[in-house]
């Protein structure tokens, strides 16, 4: 039979189509994903979900300008799913100087015209307009692009193709509605992590994970690491793993831990032996896959895991039997792969690939590198983080002053460097000493050196490169837009962190929050106790793999070390950091270690900082630079559904702690919810201590403070005396009396010398 002929014979219903993304089959996939109509019949139910521009990329509104302007977003299809319908609702605003007989903005699917939006001028004073759009489904593929294109005039005479009245704004709140049917893929360990992580679907990942049996301490370290190398893949989507107890969900997919028997009706154990990877059916759903890890006992189920997790290159087939692991290598610290080096410059081409470096058009869109940065740099005094920055560019033939390349950090300008012309290039090649011959594709390659001031980082970073060209004024009915601008930036830049030492202050919940720091120090988290209390409920465990979860999307590793203890062993690990987790006076060690938090936690409604030490000599000694604390006494009043504390660990100093309490189990799920949307919080989670109350957050400062890390003796010194003024007065009087001593006594010396 031809594939077109099987086709045929499933459209018409008379024998299912099964669709296998990684075989032959996904050619078929993709055909009848742009082919199918709306109204194909179907078994499986419909599911519909809402997403808007700004969660498919738009980080603000897209603005159009010009005769011809153009942007868009990007969108994909999950692999078991197929498009039946989508629907675009559109909020957009536009100049009211355009034409309406000649003007009108294009909606465009992966280059084909979806639909064409009028612009009447009476409508332009309204200040925004609201359109919904049906979307041909026949248009929609796995990768899909949507583009809104401008066709703008204000004139029907001679008029400047970059007037400033040619203008629209897309909305990015503007919402993409799909509607789609699941279908059933193969089950092939090569497919991994989809279809449990679909790294096309830009929604939040919830999968989630069922123990069966006892659940003890070494099931929830392997299940950590699961949850931690499921949460790299999810990344800026963020993930969710609800667990559960010899309950396999309803509907979707989950992942399943077997230690010894496997007592649940419905899924059959493949005859394999030992550790072990399996990817079954669910029971409860024809369209749900379960992965099933499995061991006779822990130390099998930890190498399945680790097989998994870290040697998951050899995975293949339904199902297979894992082999221990002999070369993983001990993580260093600040090791992380998603972590910018702290060893070496590191060049472009680790950030992104030499296309998404290139760019072309007057004005053409920017070129963005995501970094992440250890949170402990410190900066103090220091010129900026060096970047070698090489790029091409295409010389405008005209003398032109506008053309520059605009370097900017977390949208904060570092530099605009010049874009030379060529009549400039022969007066200015004396001042360029690295400067070379124009290339065979007329483009002139060019180097500068820039610092990024310290200020202007954050742990999740973006340094955007942007090419402007000056547009060449012709004069009346001559100006035409030739786009033969081109622009490169070399993947052999760098950017270099190699010289600042690791020093931060603590505690800092806002480091915690943002990247797991202090435990994502070492990226498997092998420094790293987790405490749970005596007797956990089920919500306990979904903390703590959305905790594992954020780790890992921090690290871009799978936290293969971390450990699982009550208080009562928490004695043993006097060498780890520590992660608390509780709810209303379930943990031993609350009360236990009550002296050493920041707070005096009353496990109600109230939260109460320690007295403000009145000593003046300490205000005298303290950091200009410290941030304000709480006055003395303040409450918290309301209801504190959700806290999270950090201290330093009273098992050993240097090291610290971090507590996520909640009034009720089911109040962890706040915290997890604001560490995973901080941009929807009334203000930050930072300092010792977050209350959390839905989306408002108060926080607290800690009076007393301990450090991480080390700075160079001299280094510490200058830094301390720039902090205290009488510090350095008496410095400097103790040094000015010792070089009078001195002088004195040479002096005297000299003086007898001189009389014998």
């Amino acid at each position: 039979m031809t594939p077109q002929l099987i086709l045929k014979i499933c459209l018409l219903g008379l024998i299912p189509l099964q669709l296998n993304a990684a075989d032959s089959g996904s050619k078929v996939a993709s055909s009848t994903t742009a082919a199918v109509p709306s109204s194909r019949v179907r078994s499986q139910v419909s599911q519909s979900y809402q997403l808007s521009l700004k969660q498919l990329g738009a980080r603000f509104p897209i603005v159009l300008r010009g005769v011809d302007g153009r942007d868009g977003v990007s969108f994909n299809v999950r692999a078991d799913e197929v498009v039946t319908q989508a629907r675009l609702k559109l909020f957009f605003s536009y100049s009211p100087a355009l034409l309406t007989e000649v003007s009108h903005i294009n909606v465009l699917v992966n280059g084909e015209v979806a639909a064409s939006l009028a612009l009447p001028k009476q409508a332009s004073n309204t200040l925004q307009q609201e359109r919904e759009l049906d979307l041909p489904p026949r248009f929609i593929t796995e990768y899909n692009k949507i583009d809104f294109q401008l066709i703008g005039h204000y004139t029907e005479k001679c008029e400047d193709p970059t007037h400033s009245s040619l203008w629209a704004n897309i909305s990015n709140l503007s919402s993409l509605e799909v509607t789609s049917e699941p279908v059933t893929l193969s089950s092939d360990l090569r497919n991994l992590p989809r279809p449990f992580m679909d790294q096309r679907d830009p929604r939040q990942l919830q999968l989630p994970f069922v123990f069966v049996g006892a659940v003890d301490n070494a099931t929830l370290e392997a299940a950590g690491a699961v949850s931690s190398w499921f949460g790299a893949f999810a990344g800026y989507r963020g993930a969710a793993f609800p667990a559960s107890l010899n309950t396999i969900p309803a509907k979707g997919h989950a992942i399943v831990f077997v230690t010894g028997e496997l007592p649940l009706p419905g899924v059959v154990r493949p005859s394999a032996v030992g550790p072990s990877l399996s990817i079954v059916s669910n029971p409860n759903d024809p369209n749900g896959k379960l992965l099933l890890i499995s061991g006779r006992d822990h130390q099998e189920l930890r190498t399945a895991v680790n097989a998994l997790t870290i040697g998951n290159a050899a995975l293949e087939g339904a199902s297979m039997l894992a082999k221990p692991l002999s070369n993983a290598a001990l993580r260093l610290p600040y090791d992380a792969p998603n972590w910018l080096s702290s060893q070496r410059p590191v060049r472009f081409s680790e950030l992104s690939n030499a296309a998404a470096m290139n760019v072309s058009g007057h004005s053409p869109g920017a070129i963005r590198l995501n970094l992440r940065l250890p949170p402990d740099l410190f900066a103090w005094n220091d010129p900026g983080i060096p970047v070698s920055l090489k790029y091409r560019y295409t010389p405008q033939p005209f003398k032109s002053e506008n053309s520059s390349l605009l370097v900017n950090f977390n949208e904060q300008l570092v530099k605009s460097v010049p874009l030379l012309p060529l009549d400039s290039l022969s007066s200015w090649l004396p001042k360029l000493p690295m400067l070379t011959a124009l290339l065979p594709d007329k483009s002139m390659s060019m180097a500068t050196r820039l610092n990024v001031p310290m200020y202007m980082t954050a742990h999740q970073s973006q340094l955007q490169l942007n090419f402007k060209y000056d547009y060449n004024k012709e004069g009346e009915c001559r100006d035409i837009i030739v786009d033969n601008m081109r622009g490169a930036i070399e993947p052999d830049s760098s950017i270099d962190i190699s010289g600042y030492p690791h020093y931060l202050a603590m505690p800092n919940l806002a480091v915690f929050s943002s990247s797991g720091f202090p435990f994502t120090r070492l990226a498997d988290l092998s420094e790293t106790a987790v405490i749970l209390p005596d007797s956990p409920s089920l919500q306990e465990y979904t903390t703590y793999l959305g905790l594992m979860g954020r780790m890992g999307q921090a690290t871009g590793y799978p936290v293969s070390a971390v450990r699982v203890i009550q208080a009562r062993q928490v004695d043993q690990f006097t060498d780890k950091d520590l992660l608390l987790i509780a709810s209303a006076d379930n943990q031993a060690l609350l009360k236990k270690w009550r002296s050493y938090l920041p707070t005096q936690t009353e496990i109600k409604t109230k939260l109460k900082l320690f007295g403000l030490d009145l000593n003046p000599l300490n205000w005298a000694f303290s950091s200009a630079f410290a941030v304000e604390k709480s006055p003395a006494n303040t409450f918290l009043e309301g209801d504190s559904r959700a806290v999270l504390i950090g201290f330093e660990s009273p098992l050993a100093r240097g090291r610290s702690a971090v507590l996520l309490w909640g009034a009720q189990p089911e109040d962890l799920n706040e915290a997890l919810l604001a560490l995973a949307d901080g941009d929807a919080l009334s203000s930050p989670i930072q300092g010792a201590v977050s209350v959390i109350r839905d989306k408002s957050v108060d926080s607290l400062e800690a009076e007393s403070q301990y450090h991480l890390g080390s700075l160079p003796w001299i280094t510490q010194v200058r830094w301390r005396l720039s902090e205290s003024l009488p510090l350095f007065l008496a410095l400097s009087l103790a040094s000015a009396m010792l070089l009078a001593a001195m002088a004195y006594a040479a002096l005297k010396r000299l003086a007898k010398r001189r009389l014998a």
